[in-house]
């Protein structure tokens, strides 16, 4: 009886389902520059060792800021990464697939 009380239909079981089953689609994380250039990248340039620039058709630039990083971090260690990216790219950054970290600015 508590599925009923909190709305649960079991004539209609899938009405105003909410799951979290798997993570939510990656691109939705996405920092705006990117989301609207998504495909429309024309180069990019690596400026100096770590830093890149990459330029899209509409003229807009995303600077990429690529610091190296552990197999393993403790949580405050992340917790002070977390603190560099919102301090400077407004909370973006991603993992590489060899745990390294991009800033994007």
């Amino acid at each position: 009886m508590a599925f009923i009380s909190s709305g649960y239909n079991p004539d209609k079981p899938m009405e105003n389902r909410i799951t979290d089953i798997g993570p939510q689609k990656y691109d939705l994380f996405y920092p705006p520059v990117i989301a609207k250039n998504k495909g429309k990248w024309l180069y990019h340039e690596i400026i100096k060792p770590g830093v890149l620039v990459h330029v899209a058709e509409s003229g807009d630039e995303c600077y990429t800021v690529r610091v190296g990083g552990a197999r393993l971090m403790t949580a405050s260690h992340i917790r002070e990464i977390c603190e560099i990216a919102d301090k400077h790219c407004d909370g973006h950054l991603r993992f590489t697939t060899r745990n390294n970290i991009e800033f994007m600015v």
